[in-house]
Order: structure tokens, then sequence, then C-alpha cells
């Protein structure tokens, strides 16, 4: 059984996230929903696509700021993950 943060607890069975998500156990014995590492490196690789093609678009600028904010998300995300032991 895992302790949920509204206070219930959860069974493995009764965990079911969302597709691009996975979980962990904090080491209070709390479950932690993550984004996956292999979604997070997909849109890493998106981002990186999108910083590179920029200057292709029209707003290059507004371009480049999105891309810089998903490679910190995805970056972020990768942190999250290996933190709780869970790499690509």
């Amino acid at each position: 059984m895992f302790a949920c943060v509204c206070g219930e607890l959860l069974a493995a069975a009764d965990v079911e996230p969302d597709s691009g998500r996975t979980w962990a156990v904090d080491d209070a014995g709390g479950l932690v929903v993550l984004d996956h590492p292999g979604a997070a490196l997909a849109r890493l690789r998106a981002a990186v696509e999108d910083l590179r093609d920029a200057p292709a678009f029209r707003g290059p600028d507004i371009v480049r700021q999105d891309a810089v904010r998903a490679l910190r998300e995805a970056l972020e995300a990768l942190r999250e993950a290996a933190a709780h032991g869970i790499r690509p």
C-alpha cells in the first residue's frame, strides 16, 4: 500500500498513470507520479529541433522562447526521474 497526497492508501493495482507517465515510491513510502524519461527525451529532441529550425519560422524569437521552455521542462523531468532511480 502507498500513501497518496489525497490522504488515502493505494495498492499498486489502483495506480494507472496517464500515458507518458510512470510512478515511483519516495523515501517516505509515498507514491510519486513522474513523466516517463522516454517521453521526456522525445520532448527534449523536439525542442532541440525547434531551436535549430527557429530561423525558418515566422517569429523565430517566440519559437526560441518556447523551445527553451520545453528544454528546461524536459530536463527537469529527466532529473526528477533520475532522482527516483528511473532512467530512460
